[in-house]
C-alpha cells in the first residue's frame, strides 16, 4: 500500500485577511490595548502609544527570531537569564596545562595521551563487565 506523506505540517491554517488564528489574536490584543487607551487615557497618549502599539503587535505576529515565533523567544531568552545555569565539565583528550607568566596554553593531543586514556576507558569497562558477572553469579549477596 502507498499512503502519502503530508507536506508543510508546520504550517498554520489561514483563517481570514490571510492570517493565521494567533496572527489575528495579537492584532486583537492590540486593538483592544488600543481601545483602553483612547477610552482611558487624554488623547494625546493614545497618539504616543498608537505607534508603539502597532509596531509590538505586527512584531509579535510577523517577526520569527531562529524560527521560533517572538513570544517564545523573549519567554526563553528570559528563563536563560533567570534559571541557574548548569555547567557540565567532562574530561577529554586534552589535557591543558598552563604555560610561563603570561597564561598561554599548551594542549596536549599526543598519540600516547590519547592511547592512555583509551586503556583507561577499556580497563574501567573490563572491571564493569568482571564485577557484573560476579554479581550474576553470586546472586545471593
Amino acid at each position: 500500500m502507498n499512503f502519502q506523506v503530508p507536506q508543510y505540517v508546520d504550517l498554520e491554517d489561514k483563517l481570514a485577511f490571510r492570517l493565521t488564528l494567533k496572527q489575528l489574536g495579537w492584532f486583537a490584543l492590540g486593538g483592544v490595548i488600543l481601545f483602553a487607551l483612547w477610552t482611558i487615557f487624554e488623547k494625546w497618549v493614545f497618539w504616543v502609544m498608537f505607534p508603539i502599539v502597532i509596531a509590538a503587535a505586527s512584531a509579535l505576529a510577523f517577526y520569527r527570531p531562529a524560527g521560533l515565533s517572538l513570544i517564545t523567544f523573549l519567554v526563553d531568552g528570559f528563563k536563560h537569564l533567570v534559571r541557574p545555569k548548569k555547567l557540565t565539565w567532562t574530561k577529554g583528550v586534552e589535557d591543558i596545562t598552563l604555560d610561563d607568566k603570561y597564561g598561554k596554553r599548551e594542549i596536549d593531543t599526543s598519540e600516547e595521551k590519547l592511547e592512555r586514556t583509551m586503556k583507561t576507558k577499556r580497563r574501567g569497562i573490563r572491571e564493569v563487565g568482571s564485577l557484573a558477572r560476579i554479581l550474576d553469579e553470586k546472586s545471593d549477596l
